[in-house]
């Protein structure tokens, strides 16, 4: 199943695929590139899950990334990136990680990756313990733009 047929299969979320990275806003949608990438269409999360899921950690978007071998689903939260943000991010990856384990089954079989896009400056450093802490978890290291 490819990307655009795992979200159609996702009742929650069908009704918010965009084209390409429409679903990202603004302040996110700047600090992505594409350059040999083809994307597949974004899922502002967010949104789509804030009525089911209205108290929860929601993530913010979805983008699905055509590559050779299968499609690659890129899970993108944007957010500061202080110290002190780290456990609140971190709930936010666990939330989704039981949301796809749940009702989110169909978004949860492509290779995948968890990405933090920091709003302004990384406040740690790489190989600390926060930096060791997201690495622990499957998130990468904040970046201030993301190339697919």
């Amino acid at each position: 199943m490819d990307f655009v047929d795992a979200v159609e299969a996702t009742p929650e979320i069908r009704e918010h695929l965009k084209a390409g990275l429409q679903a990202i806003g603004a302040p996110g949608r700047k600090r992505i590139g594409v350059a040999r990438a083809s994307v597949l269409g974004s899922v502002d999360m967010d949104r789509a899950l804030r009525e089911a899921h209205p108290n929860a950690a929601r993530w913010d978007y979805v983008v699905g990334v055509e590559t050779s071998d299968d499609d690659t689903v890129v899970w993108i939260e944007v957010h500061s990136a202080d110290s002190h943000h780290i456990d609140q991010v971190l709930r936010k990856l666990y939330w989704l990680r039981g949301w796809l384990k749940s009702r989110g089954r169909p978004m949860d079989g492509h290779p995948r990756r968890f990405v933090w896009i920091a709003t302004s400056r990384v406040a740690f450093r790489k190989g600390s313990v926060p930096a060791n802490k997201l690495a622990q978890a499957g998130l990468e290291f904040p970046v201030k733009h993301l190339s697919l």
